[in-house]
């Protein structure tokens, strides 16, 4: 093993045949900022390579440097990603092949009440994923928050009004029920914030039944109308998600879980469905 003096030489730049290799080594929850759609937002960044037999360690400094250089206060777009995770394995050539990314955000959203029109803002917890082993590969990961009502609870409800008389065959309307999350990561072909928008979109509209913002008498009411309308179990909810993200030709695989927040049980009622997933090697969505 090559020894150093530690007041004069790199530590990390040491080598011995016996050190095995590891399969990510690097920076995790750097606090950094991007430009999405023109607006300046925070993130934070697990940015790392492999690192080869026979050597200590890597120069993590390098990486952060770089990250201010190539990624601090850019557009959010694959060109620029793809530039500073080139530019970070450059920088450790010798010790490393491969080389990723994981960007954590809150993505800012504008909503519109669903009769009133009223305007209301949100953000959506996302994930990015960038990861170079030669081939580019690209995960998201984002998370859905919406109202769930049990089929069950319902048609119990309708059993109810029948035994005092009333004669109905299913509720009109039903009272907010359970708030319920559907967190869902995904591989890409490629990657923009447009699409990003166009999936949670698109989800919200497969569940019928996203949270709302701002709201007035008649969006409740009309919200109450599509909780009756969209009755579903938590396996309900996975298999309609599942069946939407299938039918786009920009997801090469997928995960989705939905959990239900039971307004019955202290627990909560949960569902998994993978599709030709397999994830990040070595940087995992939290």
């Amino acid at each position: 093993m090559k020894i150093h003096n530690p007041l004069t030489s790199d530590i990390q730049s040491e080598t011995n045949p016996s050190l095995p290799a590891l399969n990510w080594v690097g920076m995790s929850q750097i606090e950094s900022s991007m430009l999405v759609d023109d607006l300046m937002i925070p993130c934070q960044l697990d940015i790392g390579v492999n690192l080869r037999p026979g050597f200590r360690g890597i120069h993590m400094s390098r990486l952060y440097q770089l990250h201010l250089e190539y990624f601090l206060r850019k557009n959010l777009d694959e060109k620029q990603v793809e530039l500073f995770l080139s530019e970070s394995l450059k920088s450790q050539e010798q010790t490393s092949s491969e080389v990723s990314v994981k960007i954590e955000f809150q993505l800012p959203t504008k909503t519109v009440s669903l009769k009133s029109e009223l305007a209301g803002y949100r953000n959506y917890p996302v994930q990015i994923i960038f990861e170079r082993t030669p081939q580019m590969n690209r995960w998201i990961s984002f998370e859905i928050l919406y109202s769930s009502t049990c089929p069950q609870s319902a048609g119990l409800s309708v059993e109810a009004l029948r035994d005092v008389g009333l004669t109905v065959d299913r509720l009109p309307a039903t009272p907010h029920a359970q708030r319920s999350r559907a967190r869902i990561k995904l591989q890409l072909k490629e990657f923009s914030i447009g699409l990003i928008r166009q999936l949670i979109a698109g989800v919200e509209n497969q569940l019928g039944t996203p949270v709302q913002t701002s709201v007035k008498r008649a969006d409740e009411m009309e919200f109450a109308r599509l909780n009756a309308q969209n009755l579903m179990f938590c396996e309900d909810a996975v298999r309609s998600i599942s069946d939407f993200l299938q039918k786009n030709s920009g997801v090469l695989g997928f995960s989705v879980f939905c959990e239900h927040f039971e307004s019955l049980h202290s627990h909560n009622a949960s569902c998994l469905k993978k599709h030709h997933w397999t994830g990040p090697e070595f940087l995992h969505f939290s």
